[in-house]
């Protein structure tokens, strides 16, 4: 007879995930399958320190699921959990983050639904790959900013808000009254002639 442990199951992220796994090559570490996950676990420790990070598109929109996916463990099944404390132990390279992640982290989302992150799209970068027999070679990146919601810094986009209240916008609009009266007069002045 053997016993069957039924691992309860999370629910679904919040965002979408890539299913074309990208190349994510680093100096230093071998290409190999591991090699990804170390990557990966690379961006994953950088975004939890800094709440904010900018990186080539493929290694954002690649990362976000697993930083996702640690911010949902904290909230639905705590610090005490197994599993949880594993995932953390693993995915986040410096360990003073897991204190992080708990205390600051998970918190601010014991209320809210997911996401918990937001993946911006930044004008493509132009950067020089190498110079061979005076002959510059340049490649062109395509940058995602990848932060966690309620980090300290200011917003990547603005919010749209009313601009009604403003005195450029009343000044506008003062103007375009004026310039309606005068066409106005000027017609009357014509049809009465």
């Amino acid at each position: 007879m053997s016993a069957h442990r039924v691992a309860a199951s999370l629910p679904r992220i919040g965002v979408t995930i890539g299913h074309v796994p990208q190349k994510l090559k680093t100096g230093g570490i071998e290409p190999s399958r591991r090699a990804r996950l170390e990557v990966l676990r690379r961006i994953v420790t950088r975004t939890v320190r800094e709440e904010r990070v900018e990186l080539k598109w493929n290694r954002a929109v690649e990362a976000r699921p697993y930083v996702e996916r640690l911010i949902q463990l904290g909230v639905e099944r705590g610090p005490l959990d197994e599993y949880t404390a594993e995932m953390m132990e693993w995915w986040l390279l410096e360990k003073d983050l897991i204190t992080k992640m708990h205390e600051v982290i998970v918190p601010r989302f014991q209320n809210n639904a997911s996401p918990f992150t937001s993946l911006f799209r930044l004008p493509p970068q132009r950067l020089q790959q190498f110079i061979q027999n005076k002959r510059e070679v340049w490649k062109r990146y395509d940058i995602g900013v990848l932060e966690i919601h309620g980090n300290p810094f200011p917003p990547v986009q603005e919010e749209s808000s009313e601009q009604s209240d403003s005195i450029l916008d009343i000044l506008l609009a003062d103007a375009l009254r004026n310039h309606q009266m005068d066409l106005q007069e000027r017609l009357n002045s014509e049809k009465s002639k």
